[in-house]
């Protein structure tokens, strides 16, 4: 599964591959995709009560803040949909500006937010 959206003048992408019950999902967009930041989430059991947590791991490449959307993109679909899940993150915007970073969170929330509506129609 492919989903696009506009930020400012740029389209940010969101492609899913189902590894198994697991996720794989890149999110890339601007004037250069890469894969700047790398979160790794996982269901674990709490050690205080009878429930599970998510657990969060990542990565990043030297220079990048990526990992911020990554980490935050992993955490919530592996929270709502119980399923391991790595995201690769790389959106570049030549001279970004606060209001276009704004703008980029927000679109990738919104597009974290579609793939989980797209999971809960599928059930």
């Amino acid at each position: 599964m492919i989903l696009e959206r506009k930020a400012g003048s740029h389209i940010i992408y969101l492609e899913v591959k189902e590894i198994g019950n697991d996720l794989l999902i890149s999110i890339h967009g601007g004037d250069e995709h890469h894969i700047g930041g790398v979160a790794i989430a996982y269901v674990t059991p709490s050690h205080y009560r009878d429930a599970s947590t998510v657990s969060l791991s990542s990565l990043t490449f030297p220079g990048h803040k990526d990992y911020v959307v990554a980490n935050s993109a992993a955490e919530k679909i592996c929270k709502m949909l119980e399923r391991s899940t790595v995201v690769t993150v790389g959106i570049h915007y030549d001279k970004a500006t606060k209001n276009d970073i704004d703008e980029i969170i927000k679109t990738v929330d919104g597009l974290v937010d579609e793939l989980l509506s797209q999971y809960a129609k599928a059930e």
